[in-house]
């Protein structure tokens, strides 16, 4: 059964808020690598789920509402800046747990 086109931009735009939200709040807090793979695998299904949105909607072939796709565009936007924000930081927390654990093994090789 086919969904309506409103419906499925209802949908996209939900998972939208819910992948922007999640990235905002992540972003304020520091993650273990046991988070992080939590937070890879949360947001790899969250897209996933976008994707095949996406697909349905392509099915459709009505034309959306250009108001609905603006604001879809505009969320879509907004999640790529939060996520580069949280890649970046996810890589300096590791790069910075990195140069501890070489700092303290350069230390020890120093007093052996």
């Amino acid at each position: 059964m086919r969904r309506p086109e409103e419906e499925i931009l209802a949908d996209i735009d939900t998972t939208l808020d819910q992948l922007i939200c999640y990235a905002d709040n992540i972003n304020m807090i520091t993650l273990s690598e046991l988070e992080v793979d939590a937070l890879q695998k949360t947001q790899e299904s969250l897209l996933a789920r976008l994707i095949h949105m996406e697909e349905m909607l392509n099915k459709e072939r009505k034309p959306a509402k250009q108001k609905s796709i603006e604001n879809v565009q505009q969320k879509i936007a907004q999640y790529s800046k939060l996520n580069a924000r949280l890649i970046n930081g996810v890589a300096d927390q590791f790069a910075r747990r990195s140069n501890v654990r070489l700092k303290k093994r350069q230390s020890t090789l120093k007093t052996s």
